[in-house]
């Protein structure tokens, strides 16, 4: 996996779905379409080859995949977070 295939931008969308429980959600708090929400978290998954969120339900799940990338994302978006403050 080469990390410069995914933007930091992406990680903040995937964290915000997480949060918000629905991509209509997220799109909400982040001020986007809800296509854009669902366009980087396909793309997301493509560029990892791994299904991020199961979506057969009512909401979308984390799947364990997801699970895993989100404490990892969460982790790199606090560091970016830090930097940017100093």
């Amino acid at each position: 996996m080469n990390i410069e295939r995914f933007s930091l931008d992406q990680l903040r969308v995937f964290a915000q779905v997480a949060d918000s429980g629905s991509f209509l959600g997220a799109a909400r708090a982040l001020a986007r379409a809800q296509s854009a929400v669902s366009y980087a978290i396909g793309t997301l998954e493509s560029q990892l080859n791994v299904a991020l969120f199961d979506r057969s339900g009512y909401r979308p799940q984390l799947t364990d995949a997801g699970e895993a990338l989100l404490r990892d994302a969460r982790q790199v978006l606090d560091q970016v977070d830090s930097l940017q403050v100093r």
